[in-house]
């Protein structure tokens, strides 16, 4: 993807219908919570916003709702907030709702979002089940999304950051 906000919308975008309803935290990247806010209702998608520890309050809504999908960041930007992945996806999953994590910040290397029940994770890239990759990557090919010719040429300028950042060597 050429940018986490274009895979965050490419996403958001395959993965909640017409109708559909999405949670996610106030304490989030500004541009998506603005994409979810004022762009998603446009396309007839109910959003609601909660913040990252309201465990309870997630759990109300999404047994109170038909939620498609709740997306967070852990650790979140910019407080820095970790949410309880496993008991997050184990609350979502009983009710059909799909989890995201962008795990941006902490990399798939140091959280494995996944293996603690999250149905998508975004951090450079997106990673799930098959099923759930081929639906973005269609809807990804349909708007057209590519690498930027300068992340071609330079590759991603955080990477160095991020190896060294999180321990690993280059």
């Amino acid at each position: 993807m050429a940018s986490g906000m274009c895979a965050s919308t490419v996403v958001l975008l395959a993965m909640v219908p017409r109708g559909g309803h999405i949670v996610t935290t106030t304490d989030c990247y500004k541009e998506r919570r603005m994409f979810i806010e004022t762009f998603l209702p446009k396309l007839g998608i109910t959003p609601t916003l909660i913040d990252a520890t309201d465990i309870a309050g997630l759990q109300a809504i999404v047994n109170n709702h038909e939620v498609s999908m709740f997306f967070t960041e852990s650790p979140t930007n910019p407080f820095l907030r970790c949410v309880d992945i496993k008991l997050v996806s184990e609350i979502c999953h009983k009710r059909g709702t799909l989890v995201c994590i962008d795990g941006t910040i902490a990399t798939p290397l140091n959280q494995k979002a996944l293996a603690l029940g999250a149905d998508l994770v975004l951090a450079g890239c997106i990673s799930g089940s098959m099923k759930l990759v081929s639906e973005i990557r269609i809807m990804h090919n349909l708007l057209g999304g590519t690498l930027s010719p300068v992340h071609i040429f330079r590759g991603n300028p955080l990477m160095p950051f991020l190896r060294t950042g999180h321990g690993i060597a280059e």
